[in-house]
């Protein structure tokens, strides 16, 4: 009987390993298949010597996705391949890079990429501001996808359809703590904690089903679909003080100045499009089947990081 089992590979390379999901993926892979050599990608030096005292066996490089010489050493022998960009990158610039790495190593590894934007999306319907600028994920992540597709490599694509759960700690936390007010632009979203994206990516590189390559998996835990105004209500009940929502522009714009204003008014035109368009978010139970589990719900969540937040 013909045998057409992927290989699990022996190698693997984690881009963005320092972060909120690479930095899980490892740790799964080093606890579930300590036989595997991880090999760990930062930009930064400073967070890769923090990985490397953390992940002690593996092999701790430097790479930028602008940098054709540095993703060459990175992919050399490599059987499977993380990818996720940090929020802005030029995808064609990055994809193409790392498909040209790939393709002078003279290997077929199996890729896992990480996008985010609503299933079966319509390009048409992505307002002027978001194309213009054309650096949001609407328009960047359909194009990786797209690449990745033309290059004929093996690829696994992770979508998150839905927020992460810990913007809440990295993003929130101060308005939360400071005023015990949810300050955020109100939209009707999916759920999904990044270690359970981390831990998806690694069942399925380890898992030896072929039905897996070439597959668009779109992922949110299952459970909820939320307004941040309901989020908050939330919030008060589980934490047993209230918490104010505020989903205004001009709150939003003076709560996150720091980010600058450009980047303020591409998030507001962003969120804008979801909610225009946020008939289409359904859940699934993806997850939770890869899992053997259920997903952390946004309840665990606040659970678990109430003193993280509020202090």
């Amino acid at each position: 009987m013909f045998d057409n089992r992927k290989a699990v590979p022996r190698s693997i390379l984690i881009f963005g390993a320092a972060g909120h999901i690479g930095r899980p993926l490892a740790d799964f892979l080093s606890r579930e298949a300590p036989g595997i050599s991880l090999r760990l990608v930062s930009r930064d030096l400073a967070r890769g010597r923090e990985l490397q005292s953390r992940f002690a066996q593996a092999e701790v490089v430097q790479a930028d996705y602008a940098d054709p010489a540095s993703l060459a050493r990175a992919v050399s022998g490599m059987e499977g391949i993380f990818v996720l960009t940090p929020s802005g990158t030029d995808e064609r610039q990055a994809m193409g890079n790392l498909v040209d790495a790939v393709r002078e190593a003279g290997t077929s590894p199996h890729i896992i990429r990480l996008v985010g934007y609503q299933p079966e999306y319509n390009p048409h319907r992505i307002g002027p501001w978001l194309t213009d600028h054309g650096m949001g994920l609407p328009i960047q992540h359909p194009l990786a996808k797209r690449l990745l597709d033309d290059s004929l490599l093996p690829v696994t694509y992770l979508n998150c359809g839905a927020t992460f759960i810990d913007n809440f700690a990295r993003w929130m936390a101060p308005g939360l703590r400071e005023r015990r007010t949810l300050i955020w632009p109100e939209r009707l979203i999916p759920y999904l904690d990044p270690r359970d994206i981390a831990e998806v990516a690694g069942r399925v590189f380890l898992s030896d089903n072929h039905r897996h390559i070439g597959q668009f998996h779109t992922m949110n835990n299952g459970q909820d679909i939320l307004r941040f105004a309901e989020v908050a209500t939330l919030m008060s009940e589980l934490w047993g003080e209230p918490i104010a929502y505020d989903g205004s522009k001009e709150t939003f714009f003076e709560e996150y100045a720091h980010m600058g204003e450009a980047r303020l008014q591409f998030l507001w035109a962003f969120f804008e499009y979801e909610a225009n368009n946020e008939v289409v978010w359904a859940r699934n139970d993806f997850v939770e089947r890869m899992l053997g589990r259920k997903p952390v719900s946004v309840k665990d969540w606040l659970v678990e990081n109430r003193v993280k937040i509020l202090g």
